[in-house]
């Protein structure tokens, strides 16, 4: 348990296996993830998967595991074939809370070498028409996200991309910027740009795999980075359970909210970011 009172915490980014595209061993099961977080009272979590969409294994894990809100999702990967609306109207339909634009199969990924060490087939997934336009399957994929009330995760996408997502997006509903400043998912975005985003609508993601897992900027920098962009805007999650190298997710966000405590970050900032914001993209009483 952390030294800050986590009762109601969500986490938006809860990796699982089996799986075989991140070719690691899992930390967790969907099982394995959805009892520890109810031991440590969290609220909800979502399960995330790039292989499939995650809504069958969600919900059976609610019926094995009850007191906890256990949730789906999809990624706009080559498993699903890329950006299809149409695979992604199925999930929303069958109760996909979050909607990841491209991860291991965005160019981002492509061009930084995330998706060459993954061995993903086929090439990057652009956004963007050559205009520098979102492309009508990605307008698409957004109203339909818009439509069901889900939420639209950013991806591995790059940082043009995910200002044109915002501005096409985050006054309709909610957007989150995933694992922000993640020097190996996505564009590695600055303070600035997080905080560009946040004023554009967007909810900033501040995981613990960036900075407990050496991916972007430590501890100090993220407490930083909330003071920066305020903390109504921020959400607090993990991005763990991928490899068994890193913490359970559960215990991974406790192990994550006392390093930000120890580096100052207040304790209602804490609750606000693991806790509320969370529960309130999902529709939740806080």
């Amino acid at each position: 348990m952390s030294r800050i009172v986590l009762g109601g915490a969500v986490d938006l980014h809860c990796h699982f296996g089996p799986e075989s595209v991140v070719g690691r061993k899992h930390a967790v099961d969907p099982f394995d993830a959805a009892r520890d977080a109810l031991a440590l009272d969290f609220k909800a979590l979502v399960l995330k998967s790039h292989d499939f969409p995650s809504n069958g294994f969600a919900y059976s894990v609610s019926q094995t595991v009850p007191g906890i809100r256990v949730y789906g999702s999809i990624c706009c990967d080559f498993c699903i074939g890329g950006l299809n609306p149409g695979a992604v109207e199925i999930a929303l339909r069958d109760g996909a809370a979050v909607v990841w634009l491209p991860t291991i199969s965005s160019q981002q990924d492509f061009d930084n070498g995330v998706a060459a060490m993954l061995d993903v087939p086929g090439e990057g997934i652009e956004m963007l028409d050559e205009a520098g336009r979102l492309r009508p399957e990605v307008l698409e994929i957004i109203d339909l996200v818009a439509q069901h009330g889900a939420i639209l995760a950013t991806g591995h996408t790059s940082r043009v991309e995910h200002f044109a997502v915002a501005k096409a997006q985050a006054r309709r509903g909610p957007v989150v910027v995933t694992h922000a400043m993640n020097a190996g998912a996505g564009p590695n975005l600055s303070v600035a740009d997080c905080t560009a985003l946040a004023e554009l609508g967007c909810f900033i993601e501040l995981a613990a795999a960036t900075c407990m897992a050496g991916h972007g900027p430590g501890i100090p920098e993220m407490v930083r980075a909330v003071d920066a962009i305020g903390p109504r805007q921020i959400v607090l999650s993990t991005d763990y359970g991928w490899t068994d190298e890193l913490p359970r997710p559960a215990i991974g966000l406790h192990d994550y909210v006392d390093a930000l405590w120890r580096a100052g970050a207040k304790e209602d900032q804490l609750r606000e970011m693991a806790c509320a914001n969370p529960a309130r993209l999902l529709g939740l009483d806080p």
